[in-house]
């Protein structure tokens, strides 16, 4: 069966490349904001792809903060917004309600503001100068579950970020990456976490925020319920839940924190139902083999594809049509 879930996913590849084209166009905008002090704001997919800019830009030195939009306009100050160079706007669609509110709320600080979306001509898009518009170039996405704007979202955040930083992020490697961790067999995974009473995620540094958008497609394709904890805050009490018999899936894409994560894994080499998601040349009890190649940066990207064929395929099994919404909807109108 080929869900429009499934259609999406295999766009991802060329949607990237899309992107990658505009690379000139969205460093030249990004080149002229000042960015000492940087707020992301935005709602599910879009704030959790703003989390992965933030880890990068803190590594690099620049401070950056994320923040659930919603949240942010009920319980922050709004003298907050003063304390930030630039203020990144983030919404796939461009119409969700948080920011409606917002762009009414605050229309005083738009020339403050930057829009990152799927949708240039959207009602709230029209607010911004074209010089503080960037989209996302990912195409049109059929399904509910985001897959392409997720992940263009954070490439484009990482173009916008190593302007300013001098990197060169060698993206040209990820359209093919993206393809082979979307050719990897998932049966086996899928079949462990349809079985299993509950489900843990499990990674540190740039995976935890690829891992809440793993979350939230589990949930929205697969009506799996799960939860999220790096590899730290796992260590402070969560591990008692194996006593629950959960399935734990532990992502180790090689980089700083490439030991402790491993460390992790034999500490819980006692339990059987853990699963380790990794580019590194090692074999677990239950190992799916991410491509290698990428650097730190850029490696946990193709980690979604993994999670997105998971979540088709126990969809189907429930007898659900992966990306066809039963209660939410693609765009969210109420907050």
């Amino acid at each position: 069966m080929e869900s429009i879930f499934l259609k999406d996913m295999f766009e991802q590849p060329e949607a990237i490349k899309d992107l990658l084209s505009k690379k000139k166009e969205i460093r030249s905008k990004a080149g002229r904001l000042t960015h000492e002090n940087i707020l992301f704001l935005g709602m599910g997919a879009s704030h959790y792809a703003s989390i992965y800019a933030t880890v990068y830009l803190r590594l690099k030195g620049i401070n950056a903060v994320s923040v659930e939009l919603s949240e942010f306009i009920w319980y922050a100050n709004p003298d907050l917004l003063e304390f930030f160079d630039t203020i990144f706007l983030i919404s796939q669609s461009g119409e969700t309600a948080e920011l409606t509110r917002f762009v009414d709320l605050f229309n005083d600080k738009l020339n403050r503001c930057v829009l990152v979306t799927n949708n240039e001509n959207s009602f709230n898009a029209s607010a911004f100068e074209a010089s503080r518009l960037f989209p996302i170039y990912a195409g049109h996405e059929r399904a509910m579950g985001s897959s392409k704007t997720f992940i263009n979202t954070i490439v484009t955040l990482l173009l916008i970020a190593e302007t300013w930083t001098g990197d060169e992020l060698p993206f040209e490697k990820l359209p093919e990456a993206l393809s082979k961790a979307l050719e990897i067999d998932v049966s086996l995974y899928a079949k462990d976490m349809l079985d299993s009473k509950s489900v843990i995620l499990v990674g540190r540094g740039f995976a935890v925020p690829v891992l809440k958008m793993a979350q939230l497609t589990l949930a929205e394709i697969a009506k799996v319920s799960s939860v999220v904890y790096s590899g730290a805050g796992f260590r402070h009490g969560p591990m008692e839940l194996l006593v629950t018999d959960p399935l734990i899936t532990v992502v180790a894409q090689h980089g700083r924190t490439s030991k402790l994560t491993f460390d992790l894994i034999g500490d819980l080499s006692f339990y059987q139902k853990v699963w380790c998601i990794t580019d590194e040349n090692v074999s677990f009890q239950r190992t799916i083999s991410t491509p290698d190649g990428l650097i730190e940066e850029l490696s946990c990207i193709p980690v979604m594809a993994i999670f997105q064929k998971v979540a088709n395929e126990i969809s189907i099994a429930k007898g659900y049509e992966p990306g066809v919404g039963l209660i939410a909807s693609k765009v969210t109108k109420k907050e």
